[in-house]
């Protein structure tokens, strides 16, 4: 972990971002239509690489010894890495990593709310970045029909349906403080009858990008 804590500037004061999360409901999802746009990856967003996401996000020591090649490649190519972990000097993490103060619950802003879930940290970044409006992708909080976890096989962990409940109690907190402090900024999350997280106003997601019927 670097010596000293960093935190972001506001480069993306008044622009509007995209958060992916790693909901199924992005399967399928044609991921050039990000390429320009202000992009916040969770996690395995990683390998869409930073053409797609510019700056990344990960909340899971694990995560750096599990995916560290992965992660290498994409800093070398560009890519911003940030997390809230105070775990990651256990597995020797590279200078390139964006070490971050992290509180447990709600928003904050001096430092990144865990919340028990990196999404809710992603916000937290954005909003910290300056963006406004936020939009989340991927934010499923729930299994797919076919009982799929995530867009992705980047994991091979089991899908717990209980895991939800607990993301979901959290996310009421992030709402009630993106009120209270971070007043006048929005999050919106797309999506098209496959989320479950309710706290935020909802768009299609489909109709945001014109991808009706695009799709599968």
């Amino acid at each position: 972990m670097a010596k000293t804590q960093w935190f972001p500037s506001p480069i993306w004061s008044d622009q509007s971002c995209y958060i992916i999360g790693g909901g199924p409901s992005l399967k399928g999802f044609p991921w050039e239509v990000l390429c320009g746009s202000n992009v916040l990856g969770c996690n395995a967003a990683l390998y869409l690489g930073p053409e797609v996401v510019s700056i990344l996000i990960f909340g899971d020591a694990r995560f750096l010894h599990q995916h560290r090649p992965a992660l290498d490649k994409y800093a070398e190519a560009g890519g911003v890495v940030v997390s809230p972990s105070h775990r990651l000097t256990k597995f020797n993490p590279p200078p390139y990593i964006k070490s971050m103060r992290k509180t447990l619950n709600g928003l904050s802003t001096n430092a990144l709310g865990w919340n028990g879930n990196t999404g809710a940290s992603a916000i937290n970044l954005a909003l910290l970045l300056g963006a406004n409006p936020i939009y989340l992708l991927g934010f499923d909080m729930g299994l797919s029909p076919e009982g799929e976890k995530n867009y992705h096989n980047a994991y091979n962990d089991k899908p717990n349906p209980k895991t939800y409940k607990r993301f979901l109690g959290n996310m009421d907190k992030v709402a009630r403080d993106l009120k209270e402090k971070f007043p006048g900024r929005h999050v919106i999350n797309l999506e098209d009858g496959t989320s479950a997280l309710n706290v935020f106003p909802k768009e299609s997601l489909s109709e945001h990008f014109s991808l009706v019927g695009a799709m599968v």
